[in-house]
């Protein structure tokens, strides 16, 4: 039996394009937000270093947002296309869940 009762504690928001997490590892476009978590699209390069733990929300929209130092934990990592020229390259869709965000952090998501 399948069941289609929603998992999230928290709504998902659609992001426009121009929204964008940074780190030092996986800089990506973001796919949907909320206030436990987002999931994003990147490229990930084999040689890229090791993963960090926190990363920033930057939005293009003129406002020049930007929400920095995010703790975070990775919940899903998965290919959603391999059709790029280079081999050395792959599409990927990561699912993160935010750790303890800082008062300042919370109001800024919010």
């Amino acid at each position: 039996m399948v069941s289609n009762q929603e998992r999230r504690r928290h709504r998902r928001y659609m992001v426009k394009n121009g929204a964008y997490t940074v780190n030092a590892s996986k800089p990506g476009l973001i796919i949907d937000i909320s206030s436990g978590g987002m999931s994003f699209n990147y490229i990930d390069r084999k040689e890229w270093p090791d993963e960090s733990f926190t990363l920033d929300i930057v939005f293009e929209n003129g406002s020049e947002f930007r929400l920095s130092d995010i703790p975070y934990r990775v919940i899903s990592d998965r290919i959603t296309s391999d059709f790029l020229r280079d081999p050395s390259l792959v599409v990927k869709r990561r699912g993160i869940e935010f750790g303890e965000l800082k008062p300042e952090q919370q109001r800024k998501l919010d």
